[in-house]
This record gives C-alpha cells, structure tokens and sequence, in this order.
C-alpha cells in the first residue's frame, strides 16, 4: 500500500478533529463542554449569517450624550401700554394698548385692570383677556367725562402673578362749553311705584362729534333711600344730540325722590324722580329746610284711575307751610308737592303732615333742618 492512500483518510479526520475543536460551544453542548444531544443543523440554501447581537447605539467607550433638560418658558406679564390720544377732549373716545413682555399663551391671557374711574370700568371692564399668540393687545376706552379742568387718570394692568403696572395714562380736559355741553336731562315719568322703571333721555346742545360723546351720569340719592339706578355713562351716538336709557327705581318704603344728574365737562343738568311703595297709601319723606323747600311726595299705593285723585293736606307745624291739596295725574301713583320753612324756624320742634284722600289718612313726622 501507498503511503499517501494510508495518511489521506487519517489526514480527513485529524482536521475534523482540529474544527470540532476551535468550534463554540453550541446549545446541545453538556456544561464541561462534552457534546450533549446534539441540536438539529437548519437547512439553508445558502451559508448561515451568524445572528449578531444588536449595535449598540453608541460606543462602548464612549459616555451617552446627556439628555437636555425641558424647557421652560417665563409666563409674559405686562410690560406697559398707552392710550392714544394721549390727551382727549372730555366724553372722546380713545384707544388703549397694553403691552405683553411675550406672546399670550394658548386660550389667551387673563389680565386684571385698575383704574380711580368708574366710566372706564364699567366701559372696558375690570379685567380683559388677551389673545391666543398677541404680545400687545388694542381696544376702545371711554373715561370720565364730568372734569372742570385737566385731569389725568392712569390705569394699571395685572398678569397672573404679577403686581399692578401702569398699562396707560390720558389727560381729560373739558370742552369748551362754548362748542359742547348738556342741555338737558329728563325722564318719561316724575313718580313711580318702588321698583319700576323710568327712560331717562341725555340732550347736547352740538351734535356728536365721530366715535360719539359719553355723558357721566350719577344717581345723586338725597334725604333718603329713593335711588333711580343710572349706569355710570350714555353714550350719545356721532352725529346725534341724544341718547336714552331705562333704569330701575328703587326705594325703601317711604315715598321720596332722587335727584340723578348728566355731566360733561364743566356742564351739568338734573331731573328729580320720585318712588312711593307698592299698596301702601303714605306721604313722605318728612323733612323740611330752614327758610327753604323741600319736595314732599304722597303715594296711592297703585295708579290712579282716568280722573286722577286730589289727596288734602296739613300740617300743625307752625312756620312751615303746604298746599291745601295736591292733584295726582290719571294713571300716575303719586304727585310731588312743596313743604316750606320760614327763615325763623325753631329747629328743636317738630310736627306733623297729613295726607287724606278716599276717606283714608296718613301721616309723617316732619324735622327741620
């Protein structure tokens, strides 16, 4: 026998032999490494790709970048504002703009105003919100109008968490009564019953000039609980000389009246309105100056009839006079009539004032003063 035919078979094995031994260790292997039950070979139509482990996402040597921290943003807050004109003619519109140090957040931004003036307030309103994205916000405002002479007003803004800023300031000079002014203040009804309404109508002596005038309106309660419940201001449209409103009139069971005034600028203008209570026959209120008048009011309790009603009157107070009887219009509850006092009226004495009508009387206590 040939040498090579004998090693050829031997070479074959020896090199198995050699593989099986730089081979890992497999899943079938025994733990000392033996071979265990061996684990079936896939078929593949072509040499196996060894299934590696997954690529780390950065360099084992290499420390992971640091994960930035999450940004947070300042909320804004108010960084000022003005008011354009800076200087307006009394009952002139203006527009107001407030500043925001950055864009209002999504659903806009609450921002809280302060200002000595209740025509703004009731105006603009205590508080605004600024617009989703916008870092300054305009709107209309109106200010007092009742000024005898240049008066300045500041209005203060608040974001959430900040403290009251200046958010604009406007000098208000009155007109010239001269060119605009109140010529008259007058209400559809002189007596009501407690809690009815009354339209009040504002009058200028020039028309409106454009964005319209506003006249201050105040309710001026005097001697008692009567109060005819105006809004702070009417606006009277541009190009017009009147504007009208409705408001309440409230009393405290006592017939009375209330004395509201229009204010713009240095001119002025009242017009009394009295409130007797609801099914109560009274006379009131029971007050009397010293050398001078005082309207006294009586009430039917309901309206009169077509024919009205004359209720008598008197009063044992010597040196303070009335009528012998006052006349209430058909459909009206009551009437207005005069109590005078002589200029020597003894101020520590008092008496009484009474009222009769339909076989029913009342009476007042009546004080001087």
């Amino acid at each position: 026998m040939r040498p090579s035919t004998l090693f050829r078979p031997l070479g074959a094995a020896a090199v198995a032999v050699a593989l099986l031994a730089l081979a890992p260790v497999g899943a079938g292997a025994a733990p000392d490494g033996r071979p265990g039950k061996p684990t079936p070979r896939p078929t593949v139509t072509a040499s196996p790709t060894p299934t590696a482990s997954p690529r780390p996402t950065s360099s084992p040597t290499t420390s992971p970048s640091p994960t930035p921290p999450p940004t947070t943003s300042t909320p804004p807050v108010v960084r000022g504002g003005s008011v354009s004109p800076s200087t307006i003619t009394a009952g002139q519109l203006a527009n107001q703009t407030i500043h925001l140090s950055a864009p209002a957040p999504a659903g806009g931004l609450w921002l809280w105003l302060s200002v000595s003036d209740v025509v703004y307030t009731d105006f603009v309103g205590s508080y605004l919100v600024v617009p989703e994205g916008r870092s300054s916000f305009t709107f209309p405002a109106r200010f007092t109008a009742g000024v005898s002479g240049p008066t300045s007003i500041t209005v203060s803004a608040s974001a959430p968490g900040q403290g009251y800023v200046p958010a604009g300031k406007v000098t208000v000079v009155p007109p010239d009564p001269a060119v605009q002014g109140v010529k008259d203040l007058r209400f559809d009804q002189r007596v009501v019953l407690e809690g009815a309404t009354v339209t009040g109508t504002v009058e200028l002596t020039a028309p409106a000039a454009a964005g319209g005038v506003n006249v201050d309106l105040w309710s001026n309660s005097s001697y008692g609980g009567v109060r005819v419940a105006v809004p702070p201001l009417v606006v009277v449209p541009a190009g017009a000389t009147t504007a009208s409103f409705t408001v309440p009139v409230w009393g405290d069971g006592v017939p009375n009246e209330g004395n509201p005034g229009a204010y713009l600028g240095t001119s002025r203008d009242s017009a009394p309105v009295a409130a007797v209570p609801v099914s109560t026959f009274a006379v009131g209120p029971g007050f009397v100056r010293i050398g001078g008048t005082v309207d006294h009011v009586v009430g039917l309790g309901d309206v009169a009839g077509p024919d009205g009603a004359r209720v008598a009157l008197s009063i044992d107070l010597p040196g303070v006079t009335v009528p012998a009887y006052v006349d209430v219009p058909p459909g009206s509850p009551g009437a207005v009539f005069p109590v005078t006092g002589a200029a020597d009226l003894d101020p520590s004495r008092f008496g009484t004032l009474t009222a009769t009508w339909n076989g029913r009387t009342t009476t007042v206590t009546v004080y001087p003063g």
